[in-house]
């Protein structure tokens, strides 16, 4: 008895915690993947209803460049040549992209790190990626009015994080 009482205790003692740390991972969150490119970028993203959050290792669905269509004709923007981005609804986009766009076309004011401007049309249902203090965000492009002060930091070596 004394013997099945011990094994008892030390199932218990052994699986309570098991299952709480394997309920911490799976409850944690429904945030899912959080893509990171292999640059770190920080930026201000701006939501539509003014609020400004600084993040870093942030992307544009998990990769360091904005790509869209001028006309039909695929634009990729990297990131560290952009200085900001503002978005807008927009319905002017042409019919044989909407299906590439998910029907959520936003027009992107580009403002190069040159002093140049490009506007493209952007899919909005893309997601935006970063890191803050506090957490991970995540965010639909179509949800933003902007981007700006992009930063791009130095590659750390992997033993340095």
């Amino acid at each position: 008895m004394k013997r099945l009482l011990t094994f008892v205790f030390l199932f218990v003692l052994t699986m309570l915690p098991a299952s709480s740390i394997y309920a911490m991972g799976v409850f944690q969150g429904d945030m899912g993947y959080i893509p990171t490119p292999a640059t770190n970028i920080g930026f201000t993203i701006i939501d539509t209803i003014g609020v400004r959050t600084y993040v870093e290792h942030g992307s544009i669905d998990g990769k360091a460049y904005i790509s869209g269509y001028s006309g039909l004709i695929l634009n990729v923007i990297p990131l560290d040549n952009i200085a900001s981005v503002s978005f807008t609804k927009t319905t002017g986009a042409p019919a044989q992209l909407m299906d590439k766009l998910d029907n959520s076309p936003l027009l992107a004011v580009i403002h190069l790190k040159d002093n140049k401007v490009l506007n493209i049309i952007v899919d909005g249902s893309l997601l935006c990626y970063g890191r803050t203090p506090y957490g991970f965000i995540r965010v639909k492009l179509s949800s933003l009015e902007g981007i700006d002060d992009i930063k791009i930091f130095k590659k750390q070596n992997p033993r340095q994080q």
